[in-house]
């Protein structure tokens, strides 16, 4: 989820979902597309009371809505898109793009990379510096076109786009500061 997209999310709370946050419970980030409610030991927490006082719902509202960058920035900089986010838009992609844009020939480089960035899942090609950093399928051999789309399909559906992703990621979503 985007900033702009977790700002309308915020922005959208009702009173019932604000008061239940007052009551104890977290706010929670739900596949990358939604808000919802959990407990503060939970996975996926954007934001839980701790030691904050608010008088009201409305104070509540103002407070998330103020923090909302940061409360982005905070989650994203220590959580990995979600499964389901990353294939979808992967899905998306590859769509737009042709399957092939992000796979790469024996001993080259693919037309495009893929950097995930605040949320999202962002795509990258030559003139960006950090373009040969970026995730993408590497074959060992020279495929056909066809053959190149049917791996990078099963790249995606098997899973393995995801888990590829978590591993270049890992240190990054499991470093403590």
């Amino acid at each position: 989820m985007n900033l702009s997209q977790f700002n309308e999310e915020i922005r959208s709370l009702d009173k019932d979902f604000l008061q239940s946050i007052l009551d104890g419970s977290a706010l929670l980030m739900v596949e990358d597309q939604s808000l919802g409610l959990g407990s503060s030991n939970g996975a996926f927490v954007i934001f839980w009371i701790e030691d904050e006082v608010f008088s009201s719902v409305e104070d509540l509202r103002s407070y998330l809505a103020e923090e909302a960058e940061d409360l982005h920035v905070n989650y994203y900089k220590h959580s990995p898109i979600s499964k389901e986010y990353f294939e979808a838009k992967l899905s998306s992609l590859m769509d737009e793009y042709g399957q092939t844009a992000f796979v790469s020939q024996q001993g080259g480089m693919p037309e495009k990379t893929l950097i995930s960035s605040n949320g999202d899942l962002l795509v990258l090609t030559e003139e960006d510096y950090t373009f040969k950093y970026g995730l993408y399928l590497n074959l060992e051999d020279n495929l056909s076109p066809k053959i190149s789309a049917l791996k990078a399909k099963t790249w995606l559906q098997s899973g393995a786009a995801y888990n590829d992703y978590i591993a270049v990621n890992v240190f990054r979503f499991s470093s403590i500061e």
